[in-house]
């Protein structure tokens, strides 16, 4: 009989926020060494992939311990061996939330696995099981369903403007619109609106759009001189499917998800500014929280341990409408309108009392108003969270009800399929 070494290490009645102590951090790995990994592995979005990090770094059992290994999207096209159960499985690394909750699917059914970044598919060296992947990141809400297999935990605020290089002729203060194909003065050309930007007219290769001005800006694709180039992130990214919500309607075909340089084609990873600095007047989605927290990657590094990588390349948060995306004191702006909770997504039996797999580790670190991810803090202090400091907000007790309407309460479990 083989016992699971995480079973043994779970002690998380105990656990602890390291450091406090001392004012450090532990030494933090996103990816740690093969039979090393501690009591819950978390794989998926982009966008949370650094506070996941930041809570690895801090939360950890009375033994100093870490409880969780987050793996980060950016290192998608590699595999990894998560598990502690013989024998162990390699596992390619998730590059989105649609991918981190492939693998997590795997893992409960029991499946082999695999995923494709970047060109190159990577496939499971064997069967997962729940030992090798217990959370999915997910950086966009699921279709709830009383029944469903999977339990969507919300921990965090989060929300997404359009970024672009600092100088381009793409204008600060888009608004959002009301409708795509609005057209306020009816006079044929429509307003000038991210839902146009990205919806209207879905076939056309180029559109005209006006602002309130009656100034006209051509949209469309890369090479054609257009004064608008949008972009959206890669397949499978949180981001991209909560940015198809907001425009309200499908993406139109001038929109692409890569970009050509000197070097060739590439994908656009999202939350990295490659594309703007290598694109002419384009324009693409942009985590706010991110954003804040690569701008702050040294910082960062010294209270936490952990890399953030900093992927701006000088990208640029722009307005929607008159909102900024940034506060007085440069966190994210609590009024954004185009705002999104974050989730971490688990076997919903797995935090179900009295199910055959019942995980207690994964209650105690997400589940209910005292989970560890909802209570940890930075490192010599008391009162500044991880979420905070990794640029997200904190959802109020009473609730947050972002952009796709729904009421959530942080640390309660919402079913999806």
């Amino acid at each position: 009989m083989s016992i699971s070494r995480k079973a043994l290490l779970g002690a998380i009645a105990t656990a602890t926020v390291a450091g406090l102590a001392f004012g450090v951090a532990p030494a933090a790995s996103a990816n740690p060494a093969p039979g090393t990994n501690p009591v819950v592995d978390l794989f998926g979005s982009d966008t949370t992939q650094d506070v996941s990090n930041g809570f690895a770094s801090v939360i950890t059992n009375g033994s100093g311990q870490a409880l969780i290994a987050s793996y980060d999207a950016t290192s998608a096209g590699t595999s990894v061996t998560p598990g502690e159960v013989s024998p162990l499985v390699t596992v390619p690394v998730a590059n989105g939330s649609g991918q981190g909750k492939t693998l997590l699917t795997a893992a409960i059914n029991g499946t082999s696995v695999s995923l494709t970044n970047g060109g190159t598919t990577l496939t499971s060296s064997g069967a997962l099981s729940r030992d090798d992947v217990e959370v999915a990141r997910s950086s966009s809400a699921g279709t709830w369903n009383a029944s469903g297999t999977y339990a969507y935990v919300p921990f965090a605020v989060d929300a997404v403007t359009y970024v672009t290089a600092p100088s381009t002729s793409v204008p600060n203060g888009i608004p959002l619109g009301t409708t795509v194909g609005q057209d306020t003065d009816g006079d044929g050309i429509r307003d000038l609106t991210l839902k146009n930007i990205y919806g209207y007219d879905p076939t056309a290769a180029s559109v005209t759009l006006e602002n309130a001005a009656n100034t006209t800006f051509v949209v469309g694709k890369q090479g054609t001189g257009a004064a608008i180039v949008p972009f959206k992130p890669q397949a499978g990214s949180g981001t991209l499917s909560f940015w198809q919500t907001a425009i309200g309607g499908a993406y139109a075909s001038r929109v692409a998800d890569t970009y050509t340089d000197a070097s060739g084609s590439h994908s656009v990873q999202e939350h990295d500014g490659s594309v703007t600095a290598a694109v002419p007047n384009a324009l693409v989605p942009f985590s706010i929280a991110q954003h804040i927290a690569q701008s702050k990657a040294a910082t960062l590094s010294t209270n936490y341990g952990v890399t953030v990588a900093d992927r701006r390349h000088s990208a640029v948060l722009r307005n929607i409408g008159s909102t900024a995306p940034l506060d007085v004191d440069g966190n994210l702006n609590a009024s954004f309108p185009v705002n999104r909770v974050v989730f971490n997504v688990v076997e919903n039996a797995a935090i179900t009392s009295g199910s055959a797999v019942y995980n207690s580790n994964l209650v105690n670190l997400f589940v209910g108003s005292s989970a560890k991810v909802l209570t940890a803090k930075r490192p010599g202090s008391t009162t500044v969270s991880v979420i905070n400091d990794f640029g997200f907000g904190t959802i109020p007790a009473a609730g947050v009800t972002p952009l796709d309407g729904k009421t959530y309460v942080a640390g309660t479990a919402y079913r999806s399929n």
